[in-house]
């Protein structure tokens, strides 16, 4: 018995340090990390873009562009949580974080407004949030450039 709760004790401490993400140790690897992290996050507006779109032509009902957008949320909020979980190395490493956050937050934005109307059936709104997803989307891929 004791055997047995110290294996699933080991067990949750492995799953906990997996969930936890250290610091980088360069604020070149931490821009790397911003990096790749605007990147995710922009591919996943890029499904949620070409959802709207395809909604906003007739070519898709609102029950379908929910899923989708409920699923580029969980994707772009992944993206947001590893990065955000990591310690920036130095306080140039602090304006980087704050800037990819501050895009991050955006493109959330963009995509609960996108999803909420989907929801809602709202099709007269979906061309417009076509535009939001596109803005947000173009800003996280400058911001995945200029890091690399």
């Amino acid at each position: 018995m004791h055997r047995r709760a110290a294996a699933v004790l080991v067990a949750a401490c492995c799953l906990m340090a997996a969930g936890c993400a250290g610091s980088s140790r360069t604020d070149d690897d931490y821009r790397r990390k911003a990096a790749n992290t605007a990147e995710a996050a922009a591919s996943a507006l890029g499904t949620a873009r070409v959802a709207t779109s395809a909604a906003g032509r007739g070519n898709a009902t609102s029950a379908y562009l929910s899923v989708v957008l409920g699923e580029a949320e969980k994707d772009l909020e992944g993206a947001e949580q590893a990065f955000t979980s990591r310690q920036p190395p130095s306080e140039k490493a602090d304006r980087v974080r704050d800037e990819v956050s501050e895009a991050l937050t955006d493109a959330a934005d963009a995509l609960a407004a996108a999803r909420i109307a989907a929801r809602r059936g709202d099709a007269s709104a979906w061309g417009s949030h076509t535009g939001e997803l596109t803005r947000a989307k173009q800003r996280l891929e400058q911001l995945e450039e200029r890091l690399s």
